[in-house]
């Protein structure tokens, strides 16, 4: 741990002697407001875990803005900047113990520091409270509503590369799967991610955990309740891309997905875990994919891993063109 960080670290041991815990128990704490407590309830009722809530009562900490939880999430969040306001980070103590053993927790930690974002030392059980019993890592972050740019037909379409690839989630309705296809399509590096406002699963700390913080981080657009899905597909034909579906059932328009070669600006939608895209969009598709499978027993993929597969080929498909092109124009 560099020096720094060192006297940061424990400047917060010094400054939660002879208090309390937000539990109650007879440790050291940072002292945090508790006269307005709430437990997020936004991080309850979804797959995965938090099948049940355990009361602190008034002994947890009242929440500004909603609660990220995780070591990546919470990171991202504090580098990117994407946030409006940062309220306060909440550690576990023992992280005092564990010193600079631990690189991404360090990291928050000085980062913090750096944004003078308020350090409260805190017990796990008032963690497993905000982070609603999910896997927070020993951190959870207290940070505004994360601010989406809005789609309108009036704009064009912005050439952040030379083959613009992007993605639509249509009516994405888990945020597992949801979380899931943020991760891959910022590691593969797609331009946007474009989602509608109904019927989609909407953006939440559960989300940002799933995707590994790369819904902290990632390029996303909302199509707002005025428009529509249907509507931003032929925007984007207007801007002079391509719309390629997915799909598994029979259709003129289905290829194999080993027989596409992306040689124009592409927007691939990604349709709903159990109905898939629909008529309406499938016919406003130049062309629909589909990932060839070798066992009838099992007909179809989840859909990020489907999502994984169809990103990961389309992009090293146009890196493969553009590669070549540059042998050529060099010979």
């Amino acid at each position: 741990m560099n020096k720094k960080l060192h006297t940061f670290v424990n400047s917060i041991t010094l400054a939660t002697k002879n208090t309390k815990f937000i539990d109650g128990s007879s440790k050291q704490q940072l002292l945090y407001s508790t006269s307005a407590s709430s437990i997020p309830s936004y991080n309850y009722g979804l797959s995965g875990h938090a099948k049940y809530k355990r009361s602190l009562g008034n002994n947890l900490p009242s929440v500004k803005g909603e609660v990220l939880f995780g070591l990546h999430p919470v990171l991202l969040a504090l580098k990117s900047q994407k946030r409006e306001k940062i309220h306060g980070i909440f550690i576990e103590d023992k992280f005092q113990n564990e010193g600079s053993q631990h690189k991404v927790k360090s990291e928050i930690l000085e980062v913090a520091s750096l944004c003078k974002v308020p350090v409260f030392i805190v017990k796990a059980d008032v963690l497993q409270q905000l982070s609603g019993s999910r896997p927070h890592q020993g951190v959870c972050l207290d940070v505004s509503f994360l601010k989406i740019t809005e789609w309108s037909d009036q704009q064009s379409l912005p050439r952040t590369s030379s083959l613009p690839f992007w993605l639509l989630l249509h009516n994405i309705q888990d945020p597992m799967n949801f979380g899931a296809i943020l991760r891959t399509a910022y590691y593969l590096g797609l331009d946007n991610i474009v989602f509608p406002s109904v019927n989609s699963c909407k953006l939440s700390p559960v989300v940002s955990k799933a995707s590994a913080g790369a819904m902290e981080v990632s390029s996303l657009i909302n199509i707002p309740v005025t428009s529509s899905e249907t509507l931003f597909c032929k925007w984007w034909h207007h801007q002079g891309g391509q719309v390629v579906g997915t799909g598994t059932g029979p259709n003129t328009k289905t290829v194999d997905i080993n027989s596409f070669h992306m040689t124009e600006p592409t927007l691939l939608i990604l349709g709903n875990e159990g109905s898939g895209m629909g008529t309406q969009l499938e016919n406003i598709c130049d062309i629909v994919v589909s990932i060839p499978g070798s066992n009838t027993s099992v007909d179809s993929l989840n859909v990020s891993v489907a999502a994984g597969i169809l990103m990961h080929w389309i992009k090293s498909s146009r890196n493969n063109r553009q590669n070549f092109s540059a042998q050529e124009t060099e010979v």
